[in-house]
């Protein structure tokens, strides 16, 4: 599996450039956007979540405490949703691909993962002056960050596999998918911290791994805490036999893509 795509890896950094910049092509400020938007929804949660509910983290009032909060969650989840909406409409958005050329169509869904991962390191190099200025400086857990981000990696890849597969056979799934992706941004702790949640339904959360990863992120920029090996565990096992599975998955039934298109 990893010696396929890394015979692919011109391909996906091709394609992975390529949607980057399309992203922001013929647009006026081009790759500021890049900057401007994760900035600018730190803005408006902020203002809505600190100012005018009134949540907070911790024992801080500070809302630039609380956007750093809100940020390492807010970008990982952003790349959780991007890679499950693409994958949505990927095959058939390239159905010539699928009819007419022997491709690597594994590449695709992997692709649009890589694409909303380079937006999330550039909203993590702008989430490092607000953590050193909250913090008064940096926690060593900052190098853990690399280990999280290939976890996440696996993770999204293999369920947008899965997703891009079904939603070729079951087109009815795409219209779901704003809907699901919706219903899981609140079930995640995104907006709140994970101990706001009632313990009788604490359980929503233990078998969310959106939670594990968010939960890492905000250790390693604002608490400083050590991870447990325990949720290292639990994520990398998740992470690694989704990414298998979905591989495994998207395989065996891209054979009939071109039937169903």
């Amino acid at each position: 599996m990893l010696a396929y795509l890394y015979r692919q890896r011109e391909l996906i950094r091709t394609i992975t450039w390529k949607d980057f910049k399309a992203r922001y092509r013929g647009s006026f400020m081009g790759f500021f956007w890049a900057i401007f938007q994760p900035l600018l929804m730190m803005a408006i949660y902020t203002l809505v979540f600190s100012t005018f509910l009134s949540v907070r983290f911790g024992n801080s009032d500070s809302p630039l405490t609380f956007s750093v909060f809100l940020l390492c969650g807010l970008l990982p989840w952003t790349v959780f949703s991007e890679s499950l909406s693409t994958a949505a409409t990927i095959i058939r958005g390239n159905s010539n691909l699928v009819k007419r050329v022997v491709f690597p169509l594994e590449v695709l869904p992997f692709s649009s993962v890589l694409t909303s991962i380079i937006q999330q390191t550039i909203g993590f190099a702008l989430l490092l002056p607000l953590a050193f200025l909250v913090n008064k400086g940096f926690y060593w857990t900052l190098l853990y960050i690399p280990v999280i981000m290939i976890l996440q990696i696996l993770f999204s890849t293999g369920v947008a596999w899965f997703w891009a597969s079904l939603c070729v056979y079951i087109p009815d799934l795409r219209q779901l998918t704003g809907l699901i992706l919706s219903a899981m941004m609140f079930l995640t702790p995104l907006f709140y911290p994970k101990d706001a949640i009632p313990e009788k339904i604490a359980w929503i959360s233990d078998i969310n791994p959106m939670a594990y990863l968010i939960e890492m992120y905000r250790k390693a920029f604002l608490t400083g805490e050590v991870i447990a090996w325990r949720e290292f565990a639990i994520l990398g096992a998740i992470s690694l036999g989704l990414f298998m599975a979905g591989f495994f998955w998207f395989n065996r039934t891209k054979k009939g893509f071109a039937d169903v298109l």
